[in-house]
């Protein structure tokens, strides 16, 4: 039962936090900072997903993901805007690399 509380215990943290940054986007920076906020996590979610295959701790996988979100999907939906519209290719990079990571995820079991 130990491992149950301590992921309740991270669960509350991490929505505790999560809600602490949306107030402080929100504060500053209306409700452009707070789209901000959930495109990074969004960006990251799939680099997380395909992380959570890997026997790495959760705070690696939370950091990477973070990185990978930030240096590889904006990467990869510049390259994609040149052949179609910017606000296509964020949806189609984004669903790409869902489906590798949920892929890669079941094959890796």
């Amino acid at each position: 039962m130990k491992i149950i509380d301590e992921k309740k215990e991270l669960l509350a943290f991490i929505l505790i936090a999560g809600l602490a940054i949306f107030i402080f986007s929100f504060y500053l920076f209306g409700m452009t900072g707070v789209r901000v906020v959930l495109g990074i996590l969004m960006g990251s979610l799939p680099f997380y997903i395909f992380l959570n295959a890997t026997n790495l701790e959760e705070s690696e996988k939370i950091v990477f993901a973070l990185l990978l979100g930030l240096t590889l999907f904006p990467s990869l939906v510049f390259l994609l805007g040149f052949l179609v519209s910017f606000r296509m290719s964020i949806f189609v990079i984004f669903i790409l690399l869902a489906i590798a990571a949920f892929l890669f995820s079941k094959f890796k079991k």
